[in-house]
Formats: structure tokens, C-alpha cells, sequence
């Protein structure tokens, strides 16, 4: 899929009064390559799904960039976000940083890798997280998904705040 490989126009989110310092036009935007950079290093995503009930149901999970995607390990069918995740896609990926921010708002997929695509996660996720040592075949449970942003934030303080959205 590669959504990540080309962004889209960085622009300025619009912010309702007060506008937080976010500046109408001019200054600096957070450059794409900062956005990707911080997704692959990111230790844990946090995960914002929506329960039955419409409360937001939010979880750390590990996660790669590869192949100019982000995957997800979200577990066990039986688990809320899972079981969230297949009655409605919709999430909210953050990363850890507050003062370096990167916020994907997007659609899980479940995926069960395979061929070489497989063998790449399998790379990335042991890189990654020494002592997790997944085979190729980890995730024929449907316990790994892949976004697909629609819109991604990013800022370091206000006057940098930067959005990107994504064609459907």
C-alpha cells in the first residue's frame, strides 16, 4: 500500500479562537520526513479505538514502520480494541512525545502478511523489540493490522502545528 511514501500538502490545521499560537500563515510547518522519522523510533503507539457504547477506548501497543506503513500488534480477538476494531475501523494512532507530537487519524486493517512482506516484519519487529522474536506466520491469527491515514498532525510547539490529509 506505501500510504506513507509521498505526503500530501502540509498545511495549517485550523484552530478555533484562541487559536493556541497556531500562526493563519507563514512560519514553520514540521517537515514530512520529521513525522516518519518519529513513527519508526517510536517505542510504543497508542491506540484510540471506540467501544459499542461511542467512549473512546485508548491502549499502548507495539508497532513498526515498514514498507511506508504502520502495523500494529493489537492481540487476541477476544481483546476491546480487536473487538472494537472489526465492528469499526476508525482509530486515532499517538505517539508518546507531548512535546513532539505526531497524531495519525486513519482506518486499521487486518492483514496477514505474507512472502516477503512477512519476512520484513518480521525484521523490523525484532530490530525493534529484542526478546520478541515473532516467525512469519505470527499473525495468521488476525492480530496485526495496518494504517491507513486520512489525516496526520504534527507539531513541536504551536507555531510549527502542520496537518496533511489524505485523498480516500
Amino acid at each position: 500500500m506505501h500510504a506513507f511514501r509521498i505526503a500530501p500538502p502540509a498545511e495549517r490545521p485550523s484552530s478555533p479562537p484562541p487559536s493556541y499560537g497556531v500562526p493563519t500563515e507563514g512560519g514553520t510547518l514540521v517537515p514530512w520526513d520529521h513525522v516518519i522519522d518519529r513513527l519508526k523510533v517510536a517505542a510504543a503507539y497508542w491506540l484510540a479505538t471506540t467501544g459499542t457504547d461511542g467512549r473512546p477506548h485508548v491502549v499502548p501497543v507495539w508497532g513498526v514502520f515498514a514498507d511506508d506503513d504502520v502495523y500494529l500488534e493489537v492481540g487476541a480477538s477476544s481483546t476491546a480494541k480487536v473487538r472494537h476494531l472489526h465492528r469499526d475501523p476508525g482509530v486515532v494512532v499517538h505517539l508518546d512525545d507531548a512535546d513532539d507530537v505526531v497524531i495519525v487519524h486513519g482506518a486499521a486493517h487486518f492483514i496477514v502478511p505474507t512472502g516477503d512482506l512477512a519476512t520484513l516484519l518480521v525484521e523490523a519487529f525484532r530490530a525493534k523489540y529484542p526478546g520478541h522474536v515473532p516467525e512469519p506466520d505470527a499473525w495468521d491469527d488476525g492480530s496485526l493490522v495496518r494504517i491507513d491515514p486520512r489525516t496526520i498532525l504534527a507539531w513541536r510547539d504551536m507555531p510549527t502545528a502542520t496537518r496533511w490529509r489524505f485523498p480516500r
